[in-house]
């Protein structure tokens, strides 16, 4: 099941929709065009095949300035060179669920079976494992300090990121229909933030556990199950003290990260990833519509519906630009001032699952397991 928008569970809610009202006619995906002034290009440096299975968490394509870290659901974790070159492996007994997350020269991934493993950078050893004895499927944060983990059930649970010893744990109370997945804990100005399957965003302290404040971002006046599901499945994001954070079938909003107060909010509906980028918050909502919103008061800055239902990744920035991929397997790149169209290249003819960016270049991972390198020229 993919883990960006958890397309089965939506196709489910769609049919389901469709036979409440009536509808007839299927939407479609929108045809892409030509019509569009290119100015850059994405010129590939190398492929190759980094899984045959795909994990049924979320992946993250981790690297540094030499190395690109990359693993299999079955338990294979690897470091490729900038080159294409393998610089080592290790093999897991276990699957792998979501991962990879770098920081401070260790490497985190969790198994779908609730386990943690902390590995060393340059090897690829275990240096610790735990077992949180609940389904994982979003990488886990660091601050140096501590490992934060969400297990599917809402809770969070906190390791030493030397040990791996038990810290704290905190459980939030979610529904019992949710989207499949869970957004990533985030840290900012020294405090951790969750955002749950209920539509609630938490702020903790690190080192101790004790919660600052849960608020809800989306409260639903819906009577249905599915349609109060307001997941917060995306990562937020924070500039200048504020925290933007979005929900499925709920809103975008912007809150004060001190204390939690909204400073606006936006009615939208989205399972993806938000970019903060030149004073907007742009998101990728649930149609594939690409919308930026105005940090500041939450006005409509600017909407592209070129790529509906073409089951977009969540977007990157890299320059002034935005970059993300589609089902068909092309990578598309946009200019943030105005959501215009600026190059588009065809690398799979599989779905592009995840995108990452470093500089001026851009990692593509497809559903069938090919890396890809490029160029922004």
């Amino acid at each position: 099941m993919m883990y960006q928008k958890k397309y089965v569970l939506l196709i489910f809610f769609i049919f389901l929709v469709a036979c409440e009202t009536g509808a007839k006619e299927e939407e479609k995906p929108n045809e892409l065009t030509k019509e569009f002034s290119e100015k850059f290009s994405l010129d590939k440096s190398w492929s190759l095949n980094v899984f045959k299975s795909m994990p049924s968490g979320k992946v993250r394509i981790s690297s540094d300035d030499k190395n690109i870290y990359v693993f299999d659901s079955k338990g294979e974790i690897k470091s490729i060179s900038k080159n294409g070159k393998k610089t080592w492996s290790n093999k897991l007994d276990t699957n792998i669920s979501t991962g990879i997350t770098l920081g401070f020269n260790k490497l985190l991934l969790s198994s779908s079976d609730g386990n943690v493993f902390c590995l060393e950078k340059s090897s690829g050893e275990i240096l610790w494992q735990y077992s949180t004895e609940g389904e994982i499927l979003a990488p886990p944060a660091t601050d140096g300090d501590i490992v934060a983990i969400q297990n599917i059930d809402g809770r969070v649970t906190a390791l030493d990121l030397d040990t791996g010893k038990f810290r704290w744990d905190y459980r939030s109370v979610i529904p019992n229909l949710t989207l499949r997945g869970t957004s990533e804990p985030s840290f900012y100005e020294g405090f951790l933030f969750v955002g749950f399957s209920n539509g609630n965003l938490a702020k903790i302290e690190p080192r101790s556990g004790v919660t600052q404040w849960e608020i809800p971002i989306t409260t639903s006046k819906e009577t249905s199950e599915i349609g109060r599901i307001v997941d917060i499945d995306g990562n937020f994001v924070f500039s200048g003290g504020i925290a933007f954070v979005a929900t499925f079938q709920g809103d975008i909003a912007a809150l004060d990260a001190r204390s939690g107060r909204f400073i606006w909010k936006e009615k939208t509906s989205t399972a993806n990833d938000l970019l903060s980028s030149r004073g907007k918050v742009i998101l990728i909502d649930e149609k594939d519509q690409v919308i930026a919103y105005s940090q500041n008061n939450g006005d409509l800055e600017w909407l592209n519906k070129d790529f509906y239902l073409r089951e977009l990744t969540s977007p990157k920035k890299i320059k002034s630009l935005i970059v993300y991929g589609d089902f068909q397997g092309y990578l598309h790149v946009l200019d943030t001032n105005q959501g215009e169209q600026v190059a588009r290249q065809r690398i799979s003819r599989s779905k592009i699952i995840s995108v990452s960016v470093e500089e001026e270049t851009v990692l593509a991972l497809d559903s069938k397991g090919k890396l890809s390198l490029f160029t922004l020229q």
